[in-house]
């Protein structure tokens, strides 16, 4: 019954069999199956059906508020026997934004995965914007993100300060100068990752910071092309020091510093406080903010 409700709240939020399909990973005709069982079982329509979308009927929205409190009494049950035995179980979702989830979060789970071994973790990568809406649909249980994020159902909570690097190719005219003008940068072609991106944020407010406009701006897609293009001569970029340490060491692009000017952000975690949180995605939140474990990312663990 719990997972007939389960699937039941998915549909009625989703409003949409085939998402909540997707979203459940289960076939549509499984969905269909369990609503039909329930619709038998309350003796009752729950749902008004149409090509694009379905809605409550009145006996469906009151299922749904009871089936959310159920399905939370459920997990709360879980977690306090779960606390009792003192282990640490269950599985989280992490979704994460592209520096962090590159370059950042697969170290993190490594860790987290040696301590409390008996947690099973999964890994989303998008840019902000889609970890934020993934984090208040409930599809994750965490997000990291690097751009600015608000919302009355979000707890933001900082846990990593980043710094963006301005990064040339080695032969470009920037890299035998001691600092960049913003002058310079007027003169350059920058790329920038795509709209919704942390890191182009980052890019824009640097720029609008340093009072400046490229003579030329590329968009790409992620910040492995970016690298690679810079690498190639394209343009030059901003970028997470997280993101560009194999770079650096290789010596395959060079690092600019601004003239007066140093660009940080901060790392965040999201969670959706409407929604259960399990004990394993607690202790992933306390495990990823201590101080040893942020020196050791430092350190490359």
């Amino acid at each position: 019954m719990d997972h007939q409700l389960k699937v039941f709240v998915t549909v009625a939020e989703k409003k949409n069999f085939s998402r909540a399909a997707e979203v459940l990973n289960l076939t549509q005709p499984a969905i269909s199956q369990h609503i039909h069982a329930l619709e038998e079982y309350y003796r009752a329509r729950l749902f008004d059906r149409s090509n694009k979308k379905v809605e409550l009927t009145q006996a469906g929205a009151i299922l749904y508020a009871y089936a959310q409190k159920i399905l939370t009494l459920h997990q709360e049950a879980e977690r306090a026997v779960t606390d009792l035995i003192e282990l640490v179980t269950g599985k989280i979702v992490v979704g994460a934004s592209m520096t962090i989830g590159e370059y950042v979060l697969p170290r993190l789970l490594g860790a987290y995965a040696r301590k409390y071994p008996e947690v099973e973790l999964a890994m989303t990568i998008g840019n902000t914007a889609i970890v934020f809406e993934q984090t208040l649909e409930g599809t994750i249980d965490i997000g990291l993100v690097e751009g600015p994020v608000e919302h009355a159902h979000l707890q933001v909570e900082p846990f990593l300060t980043d710094e963006m690097v301005l990064i040339v190719p080695p032969d470009h005219f920037l890299a035998s100068k001691p600092v960049a003008t913003a002058e310079d940068l007027s003169r350059c072609t920058i790329i920038l990752r795509e709209e919704g991106s942390g890191t182009r944020l980052a890019a824009e407010n640097a720029l609008r910071q340093l009072n400046t406009r490229p003579a030329r701006i590329l968009q790409l897609g992620s910040t492995q092309a970016i690298k690679e293009a810079v690498e190639a001569g394209l343009g030059i970029s901003f970028l997470s020091r997280w993101a560009i340490r194999k770079e650096l060491a290789l010596g395959t692009v060079k690092p600019v510093r601004l003239k007066d000017t140093t660009i940080t952000r901060e790392f965040k975690i999201i969670r959706n406080q409407t929604r259960f949180q399990s004990r394993a995605s607690d202790e992933f939140i306390n495990f990823i903010t201590r101080d040893k474990v942020i020196a050791s990312l430092r350190n490359g663990f």
